[in-house]
Protein backbone atom coordinates (compact mmCIF):
# COMPACT_ATOMS: atom_id res chain seq x y z
CA UNK A 1 0.00 0.00 0.00
CA UNK A 2 0.93 3.11 -1.21
CA UNK A 3 1.97 5.05 2.79
CA UNK A 4 0.74 9.01 1.65
CA UNK A 5 -2.18 9.69 2.92
CA UNK A 6 -5.48 10.17 1.37
CA UNK A 7 -5.68 14.24 2.13
CA UNK A 8 -9.35 15.68 3.12
CA UNK A 9 -9.62 19.13 2.51
CA UNK A 10 -13.07 20.09 4.97
CA UNK A 11 -14.23 18.95 8.09
CA UNK A 12 -17.96 19.41 7.56
CA UNK A 13 -20.63 16.35 7.10
CA UNK A 14 -19.38 15.34 4.13
CA UNK A 15 -15.46 15.59 5.33
CA UNK A 16 -16.16 13.86 8.23
CA UNK A 17 -17.80 11.04 6.67
CA UNK A 18 -15.09 10.31 3.49
CA UNK A 19 -13.00 10.53 6.25
CA UNK A 20 -14.68 7.61 8.85
CA UNK A 21 -15.36 5.37 5.42
CA UNK A 22 -11.88 5.61 4.73
CA UNK A 23 -10.52 5.40 7.97
CA UNK A 24 -12.84 2.32 8.51
CA UNK A 25 -10.85 0.70 5.93
CA UNK A 26 -7.21 1.50 7.59
CA UNK A 27 -5.99 3.92 5.04
CA UNK A 28 -4.03 6.78 6.19
CA UNK A 29 -6.48 9.74 5.81
CA UNK A 30 -5.52 13.58 6.79
CA UNK A 31 -8.68 15.88 7.46
CA UNK A 32 -7.83 19.72 7.10
CA UNK A 33 -10.24 21.66 8.75
CA UNK A 34 -12.64 22.97 11.25
CA UNK A 35 -14.90 19.96 12.69
CA UNK A 36 -18.49 21.71 12.15
CA UNK A 37 -17.37 25.23 11.79
CA UNK A 38 -19.73 26.72 8.93
CA UNK A 39 -22.89 25.26 10.89
CA UNK A 40 -21.31 26.17 14.02
CA UNK A 41 -21.30 29.99 12.08
CA UNK A 42 -24.90 29.87 12.00
CA UNK A 43 -27.75 31.11 14.10
CA UNK A 44 -28.32 29.70 17.04
CA UNK A 45 -31.72 30.25 16.21
CA UNK A 46 -31.92 27.82 13.20
CA UNK A 47 -33.64 24.70 12.63
CA UNK A 48 -32.75 22.22 10.07
CA UNK A 49 -34.59 22.30 6.67
CA UNK A 50 -33.72 18.32 6.02
CA UNK A 51 -35.72 15.53 7.97
CA UNK A 52 -34.14 13.22 11.00
CA UNK A 53 -34.11 10.56 8.26
CA UNK A 54 -31.79 12.67 6.05
CA UNK A 55 -29.81 14.55 8.84
CA UNK A 56 -27.07 11.62 9.63
CA UNK A 57 -23.88 11.74 8.59
CA UNK A 58 -22.33 8.82 7.02
CA UNK A 59 -20.37 5.85 8.32
CA UNK A 60 -19.80 1.88 6.70
CA UNK A 61 -21.95 0.80 9.52
CA UNK A 62 -24.68 2.94 10.00
CA UNK A 63 -23.61 3.03 13.46
CA UNK A 64 -23.28 6.48 14.46
CA UNK A 65 -25.84 8.46 13.61
CA UNK A 66 -28.24 10.64 14.69
CA UNK A 67 -30.63 8.24 16.49
CA UNK A 68 -27.41 6.41 18.06
CA UNK A 69 -26.11 10.08 19.20
CA UNK A 70 -29.17 10.42 21.02
CA UNK A 71 -29.37 7.53 22.77
CA UNK A 72 -25.75 8.24 24.20
CA UNK A 73 -26.72 11.62 25.61
CA UNK A 74 -29.99 10.26 26.56
CA UNK A 75 -31.96 12.69 24.58
CA UNK A 76 -35.21 13.37 23.15
CA UNK A 77 -36.08 12.90 19.39
CA UNK A 78 -36.23 16.69 18.53
CA UNK A 79 -38.16 17.53 14.95
CA UNK A 80 -37.11 20.19 13.19
CA UNK A 81 -33.43 19.76 14.23
CA UNK A 82 -32.39 22.80 16.47
CA UNK A 83 -28.70 23.57 14.70
CA UNK A 84 -26.83 23.09 18.50
CA UNK A 85 -27.90 20.22 18.64
CA UNK A 86 -26.57 19.28 14.85
CA UNK A 87 -23.61 20.63 15.38
CA UNK A 88 -23.34 18.74 18.53
CA UNK A 89 -23.68 14.95 17.10
CA UNK A 90 -21.22 16.50 14.30
CA UNK A 91 -18.59 17.08 16.78
CA UNK A 92 -19.33 13.68 18.31
CA UNK A 93 -19.18 11.76 14.82
CA UNK A 94 -16.01 13.10 14.51
CA UNK A 95 -14.89 11.66 17.71
CA UNK A 96 -16.06 7.94 17.14
CA UNK A 97 -14.79 7.87 13.72
CA UNK A 98 -11.80 10.33 12.69
CA UNK A 99 -9.04 9.65 14.76
CA UNK A 100 -7.79 13.54 14.32
CA UNK A 101 -8.58 16.49 12.59
CA UNK A 102 -6.03 19.07 12.03
CA UNK A 103 -7.78 22.86 12.40
CA UNK A 104 -5.17 24.76 9.94
CA UNK A 105 -6.83 25.58 6.51
CA UNK A 106 -5.04 24.24 3.23
CA UNK A 107 -3.82 27.08 1.38
CA UNK A 108 -2.40 25.77 -1.78
CA UNK A 109 -2.80 22.72 -4.06
CA UNK A 110 -0.73 21.78 -6.80
CA UNK A 111 0.45 19.02 -8.69
CA UNK A 112 3.77 17.64 -8.36
CA UNK A 113 4.09 15.24 -10.97
CA UNK A 114 1.89 11.83 -9.57
CA UNK A 115 1.48 13.86 -5.86
CA UNK A 116 -0.51 16.44 -4.84
CA UNK A 117 1.29 19.24 -3.01
CA UNK A 118 -0.71 20.25 -0.20
CA UNK A 119 0.32 23.92 1.15
CA UNK A 120 -0.81 24.89 4.64
CA UNK A 121 -1.67 28.43 6.33
CA UNK A 122 0.64 27.95 8.79
CA UNK A 123 3.32 27.33 6.30
CA UNK A 124 3.76 23.38 6.90
CA UNK A 125 3.40 20.85 3.31
CA UNK A 126 2.82 17.72 2.74
CA UNK A 127 2.59 14.91 -0.16
CA UNK A 128 -0.69 13.54 -1.01
CA UNK A 129 -1.16 10.76 -3.18
CA UNK A 130 -5.03 11.09 -3.49
CA UNK A 131 -6.76 14.08 -2.44
CA UNK A 132 -10.63 14.73 -1.34
CA UNK A 133 -12.33 18.40 -1.76
CA UNK A 134 -15.23 18.46 0.22
CA UNK A 135 -15.28 22.47 1.55
CA UNK A 136 -18.96 22.75 1.70
CA UNK A 137 -20.76 25.90 0.33
CA UNK A 138 -19.07 28.52 2.40
CA UNK A 139 -16.65 29.87 -0.24
CA UNK A 140 -19.78 29.82 -2.55
CA UNK A 141 -21.71 32.83 -1.78
CA UNK A 142 -23.12 34.35 -4.47
CA UNK A 143 -23.31 38.17 -4.33
CA UNK A 144 -25.65 40.03 -6.93
CA UNK A 145 -23.85 42.09 -9.20
CA UNK A 146 -25.87 45.74 -8.09
CA UNK A 147 -23.78 44.32 -4.84
CA UNK A 148 -20.42 43.57 -5.47
CA UNK A 149 -19.05 46.88 -4.47
CA UNK A 150 -21.61 47.77 -1.60
CA UNK A 151 -19.51 48.71 2.13
CA UNK A 152 -20.29 45.45 4.91
CA UNK A 153 -21.92 48.19 6.77
CA UNK A 154 -24.69 48.57 4.33
CA UNK A 155 -24.88 44.93 2.57
CA UNK A 156 -23.96 41.42 3.56
CA UNK A 157 -24.94 37.74 2.33
CA UNK A 158 -27.01 35.79 5.31
CA UNK A 159 -23.99 33.51 5.98
CA UNK A 160 -21.64 35.93 7.72
CA UNK A 161 -24.34 36.55 10.46
CA UNK A 162 -24.44 34.09 13.58
CA UNK A 163 -26.85 36.98 15.64
CA UNK A 164 -28.77 40.25 14.84
CA UNK A 165 -28.83 42.18 18.04
CA UNK A 166 -26.84 45.30 16.17
CA UNK A 167 -29.92 45.92 14.05
CA UNK A 168 -32.52 46.44 16.76
CA UNK A 169 -34.46 49.28 15.82
CA UNK A 170 -33.04 49.48 12.29
CA UNK A 171 -34.94 49.78 8.89
CA UNK A 172 -33.71 46.42 7.11
CA UNK A 173 -34.40 44.66 3.74
CA UNK A 174 -33.71 41.22 2.68
CA UNK A 175 -33.11 40.37 -0.65
CA UNK A 176 -34.73 36.28 -1.80
CA UNK A 177 -37.40 34.34 -0.51
CA UNK A 178 -35.45 30.64 -0.02
CA UNK A 179 -34.90 29.55 3.73
CA UNK A 180 -32.05 31.37 4.78
CA UNK A 181 -33.94 34.94 3.49
CA UNK A 182 -36.93 33.96 5.48
CA UNK A 183 -35.14 33.24 8.55
CA UNK A 184 -33.20 35.84 8.60
CA UNK A 185 -36.25 38.16 8.15
CA UNK A 186 -37.95 36.26 11.33
CA UNK A 187 -34.73 36.65 13.09
CA UNK A 188 -34.59 40.00 12.60
CA UNK A 189 -38.21 40.79 13.60
CA UNK A 190 -38.06 39.01 16.66
CA UNK A 191 -34.73 40.87 18.45
CA UNK A 192 -36.79 44.41 17.49
CA UNK A 193 -35.88 45.81 13.92
CA UNK A 194 -38.07 49.07 12.88
CA UNK A 195 -38.87 47.58 10.07
CA UNK A 196 -38.06 43.99 8.12
CA UNK A 197 -39.26 43.76 4.55
CA UNK A 198 -38.73 40.95 2.19
CA UNK A 199 -37.83 41.71 -1.41
CA UNK A 200 -38.15 38.89 -3.95
CA UNK A 201 -39.56 38.15 -7.34
CA UNK A 202 -42.59 36.41 -5.92
CA UNK A 203 -44.14 35.50 -3.03
CA UNK A 204 -42.90 33.20 -0.21
CA UNK A 205 -43.62 29.63 -0.83
CA UNK A 206 -43.55 27.38 2.13
CA UNK A 207 -43.04 23.62 2.47
CA UNK A 208 -45.94 21.61 2.72
CA UNK A 209 -45.41 17.73 2.92
CA UNK A 210 -49.32 16.75 2.65
CA UNK A 211 -48.36 13.43 1.95
CA UNK A 212 -45.84 12.93 4.52
CA UNK A 213 -48.08 14.48 6.91
CA UNK A 214 -51.55 12.12 5.90
CA UNK A 215 -50.74 9.30 4.42
CA UNK A 216 -49.26 7.29 7.35
CA UNK A 217 -47.03 4.15 6.50
CA UNK A 218 -47.54 4.82 3.19
CA UNK A 219 -45.63 8.38 3.33
CA UNK A 220 -42.30 6.44 2.55
CA UNK A 221 -43.63 5.32 -1.02
CA UNK A 222 -44.17 9.44 -1.67
CA UNK A 223 -40.76 10.32 0.41
CA UNK A 224 -37.72 8.31 -0.20
CA UNK A 225 -35.36 8.61 3.57
CA UNK A 226 -33.29 11.28 1.60
CA UNK A 227 -36.52 13.69 1.35
CA UNK A 228 -35.11 16.39 -1.03
CA UNK A 229 -37.38 17.37 -3.65
CA UNK A 230 -41.22 17.20 -4.53
CA UNK A 231 -42.87 13.85 -4.55
CA UNK A 232 -41.80 12.11 -8.05
CA UNK A 233 -38.76 13.99 -8.53
CA UNK A 234 -37.42 13.03 -5.03
CA UNK A 235 -36.77 8.96 -5.81
CA UNK A 236 -34.56 10.07 -8.79
CA UNK A 237 -32.65 12.20 -6.57
CA UNK A 238 -32.68 9.77 -4.24
CA UNK A 239 -30.09 7.70 -6.34
CA UNK A 240 -27.14 9.94 -7.59
CA UNK A 241 -25.72 7.47 -9.29
CA UNK A 242 -28.80 6.72 -11.56
CA UNK A 243 -29.08 10.29 -12.04
CA UNK A 244 -26.13 11.22 -13.51
CA UNK A 245 -27.00 8.87 -16.47
CA UNK A 246 -29.21 11.34 -17.13
CA UNK A 247 -29.07 13.90 -20.12
CA UNK A 248 -27.03 17.14 -18.98
CA UNK A 249 -30.51 19.24 -19.82
CA UNK A 250 -32.69 16.76 -18.06
CA UNK A 251 -30.81 16.68 -14.82
CA UNK A 252 -30.36 20.81 -15.11
CA UNK A 253 -34.50 21.15 -15.06
CA UNK A 254 -34.77 18.44 -12.40
CA UNK A 255 -32.44 20.40 -10.02
CA UNK A 256 -34.11 23.46 -10.70
CA UNK A 257 -37.34 21.93 -9.64
CA UNK A 258 -35.99 20.80 -6.53
CA UNK A 259 -34.23 23.14 -5.06
CA UNK A 260 -36.49 26.22 -5.51
CA UNK A 261 -36.96 29.12 -3.27
CA UNK A 262 -38.68 28.21 -0.08
CA UNK A 263 -39.39 27.95 3.87
CA UNK A 264 -39.55 25.16 6.13
CA UNK A 265 -42.54 25.45 8.39
CA UNK A 266 -41.13 25.51 11.35
CA UNK A 267 -40.80 29.83 10.42
CA UNK A 268 -44.00 30.33 8.72
CA UNK A 269 -45.84 31.79 12.05
CA UNK A 270 -42.86 33.70 12.94
CA UNK A 271 -42.90 35.81 8.97
CA UNK A 272 -46.51 35.86 7.53
CA UNK A 273 -48.43 39.22 8.71
CA UNK A 274 -44.82 40.01 10.86
CA UNK A 275 -42.63 40.81 7.47
CA UNK A 276 -43.75 42.83 4.96
CA UNK A 277 -42.91 41.67 1.11
CA UNK A 278 -42.16 43.36 -1.90
CA UNK A 279 -42.15 41.24 -4.94
CA UNK A 280 -39.78 43.15 -6.99
CA UNK A 281 -36.12 42.88 -8.36
CA UNK A 282 -33.60 45.04 -6.68
CA UNK A 283 -32.16 46.96 -10.09
CA UNK A 284 -29.71 49.79 -7.81
CA UNK A 285 -28.17 50.03 -4.61
CA UNK A 286 -26.78 53.37 -3.83
CA UNK A 287 -25.17 54.72 -0.41
CA UNK A 288 -26.47 57.74 1.16
CA UNK A 289 -24.71 58.23 3.81
CA UNK A 290 -25.29 55.64 6.45
CA UNK A 291 -28.16 54.21 4.66
CA UNK A 292 -28.66 52.37 1.08
CA UNK A 293 -31.41 53.39 -1.18
CA UNK A 294 -32.68 50.66 -3.16
CA UNK A 295 -34.44 51.07 -6.10
CA UNK A 296 -36.61 48.39 -7.57
CA UNK A 297 -37.84 46.65 -10.74
CA UNK A 298 -41.64 48.29 -9.85
CA UNK A 299 -40.69 51.89 -10.12
CA UNK A 300 -40.17 52.25 -6.42
CA UNK A 301 -37.74 53.20 -3.54
CA UNK A 302 -37.07 51.87 -0.40
CA UNK A 303 -34.21 53.21 2.44
CA UNK A 304 -32.35 51.12 4.46
CA UNK A 305 -30.41 50.84 7.14
CA UNK A 306 -29.08 47.17 5.69
CA UNK A 307 -29.73 44.92 3.38
CA UNK A 308 -29.34 41.33 3.56
CA UNK A 309 -28.24 39.17 0.91
CA UNK A 310 -30.44 35.62 0.79
CA UNK A 311 -28.68 34.94 -2.31
CA UNK A 312 -27.49 31.53 -2.39
CA UNK A 313 -24.78 29.83 -3.32
CA UNK A 314 -22.96 29.14 -6.68
CA UNK A 315 -20.75 26.87 -6.33
CA UNK A 316 -17.52 27.49 -8.88
CA UNK A 317 -14.29 25.44 -9.35
CA UNK A 318 -12.83 29.61 -9.55
CA UNK A 319 -14.19 30.00 -6.29
CA UNK A 320 -11.66 27.70 -4.55
CA UNK A 321 -8.84 30.04 -3.88
CA UNK A 322 -6.26 27.15 -3.03
CA UNK A 323 -6.75 25.57 -6.10
CA UNK A 324 -3.63 26.20 -8.07
CA UNK A 325 -4.23 27.75 -11.49
CA UNK A 326 -2.57 25.38 -13.74
CA UNK A 327 -4.17 22.16 -11.73
CA UNK A 328 -7.68 24.24 -12.56
CA UNK A 329 -7.20 24.41 -15.84
CA UNK A 330 -6.72 20.86 -16.36
CA UNK A 331 -9.89 20.01 -15.05
CA UNK A 332 -12.77 19.04 -17.28
CA UNK A 333 -15.52 21.58 -16.39
CA UNK A 334 -19.29 22.42 -17.02
CA UNK A 335 -19.94 26.20 -16.41
CA UNK A 336 -17.75 26.10 -13.33
CA UNK A 337 -18.19 22.43 -12.04
CA UNK A 338 -15.56 19.98 -12.12
CA UNK A 339 -17.52 16.96 -14.69
CA UNK A 340 -16.72 13.67 -12.54
CA UNK A 341 -17.01 9.60 -13.31
CA UNK A 342 -18.98 7.82 -10.66
CA UNK A 343 -16.39 7.37 -8.35
CA UNK A 344 -16.37 11.51 -7.64
CA UNK A 345 -13.07 11.68 -9.13
CA UNK A 346 -12.18 14.25 -11.66
CA UNK A 347 -10.18 14.28 -14.62
CA UNK A 348 -7.23 15.00 -12.76
CA UNK A 349 -6.29 11.69 -11.53
CA UNK A 350 -6.98 10.73 -7.96
CA UNK A 351 -8.67 14.42 -6.85
CA UNK A 352 -12.01 14.18 -5.77
CA UNK A 353 -14.83 16.57 -5.29
CA UNK A 354 -17.59 16.01 -3.20
CA UNK A 355 -20.64 17.83 -1.94
CA UNK A 356 -22.37 20.80 -3.69
CA UNK A 357 -19.49 21.19 -6.20
CA UNK A 358 -20.62 17.67 -7.49
CA UNK A 359 -24.05 18.53 -8.37
CA UNK A 360 -23.41 19.12 -11.66
CA UNK A 361 -23.64 15.06 -12.31
CA UNK A 362 -24.76 13.61 -9.18
CA UNK A 363 -28.05 16.23 -8.75
CA UNK A 364 -29.06 18.35 -5.80
CA UNK A 365 -28.80 15.15 -3.44
CA UNK A 366 -25.56 16.69 -3.07
CA UNK A 367 -25.86 20.02 -1.80
CA UNK A 368 -27.62 18.25 1.42
CA UNK A 369 -26.27 16.10 4.13
CA UNK A 370 -27.99 13.22 3.36
CA UNK A 371 -25.19 12.94 -0.22
CA UNK A 372 -22.46 12.51 2.42
CA UNK A 373 -23.45 8.51 2.33
CA UNK A 374 -22.87 8.22 -1.66
CA UNK A 375 -19.92 10.15 -2.11
CA UNK A 376 -18.27 8.63 1.31
CA UNK A 377 -18.53 4.90 -0.17
CA UNK A 378 -17.70 5.38 -3.99
CA UNK A 379 -14.28 7.90 -2.88
CA UNK A 380 -13.30 5.41 -0.27
CA UNK A 381 -13.95 2.18 -2.98
CA UNK A 382 -11.70 3.92 -5.49
CA UNK A 383 -9.15 5.53 -3.63
CA UNK A 384 -8.54 2.13 -1.91
CA UNK A 385 -8.19 0.56 -5.02
CA UNK A 386 -5.97 3.20 -6.33
CA UNK A 387 -3.96 3.28 -2.99
CA UNK A 388 -3.21 -0.89 -3.21
CA UNK A 389 -2.08 -0.99 -6.93
CA UNK A 390 0.50 1.28 -8.82
CA UNK A 391 -0.50 3.84 -10.81
CA UNK A 392 0.91 4.04 -14.50
CA UNK A 393 1.72 7.24 -16.54
CA UNK A 394 -1.18 9.14 -14.64
CA UNK A 395 -3.59 6.57 -15.21
CA UNK A 396 -5.81 5.33 -12.39
CA UNK A 397 -9.00 3.07 -11.95
CA UNK A 398 -12.20 4.86 -13.64
CA UNK A 399 -10.02 6.90 -16.02
CA UNK A 400 -11.60 5.68 -19.04
CA UNK A 401 -14.69 7.10 -17.63
CA UNK A 402 -12.89 10.31 -16.71
CA UNK A 403 -11.72 9.98 -20.48
CA UNK A 404 -15.45 10.02 -21.91
CA UNK A 405 -16.50 13.19 -19.82
CA UNK A 406 -13.78 14.98 -21.89
CA UNK A 407 -15.10 13.84 -24.86
CA UNK A 408 -18.93 15.17 -23.15
CA UNK A 409 -20.35 11.87 -22.51
CA UNK A 410 -20.52 11.46 -18.36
Amino acid sequence: MNDDPVVVIGAGPYGLSIAAYLEARGLPVQVFGKTMQFWANMPDGMHLKSVWSASSLADPTAEYNLDRYTSAIQALHREPIPLPYFVKYGKWFQQQTVSHVDPTYVHGLTRDGEQFHVELADGRSLKARQVVVAVGIESFAEIPAFARDLPSSLATHTQVHKDFEQFKGKRVAVLGRGQSSVQTAAFLHEVGAAEVEIIARGPVVWINRKLYRYTGPAKHVFYPSSDVGPPGYNWLIHFPLLFRQLPAETRARVEQRAIRPSGAPWLRHRVEGLVGVTEAEIVRATPEGDALRLDLSDGTSQTVDHLFLGTGYRPHLERLPFLDPALREELAQHDGFPVLNRWFESSAPNLYFAGAIASYNFGPLCRFVAGAKVSARQIRWHAERQMRQPVFAGVGVGQSETSAALAGKA
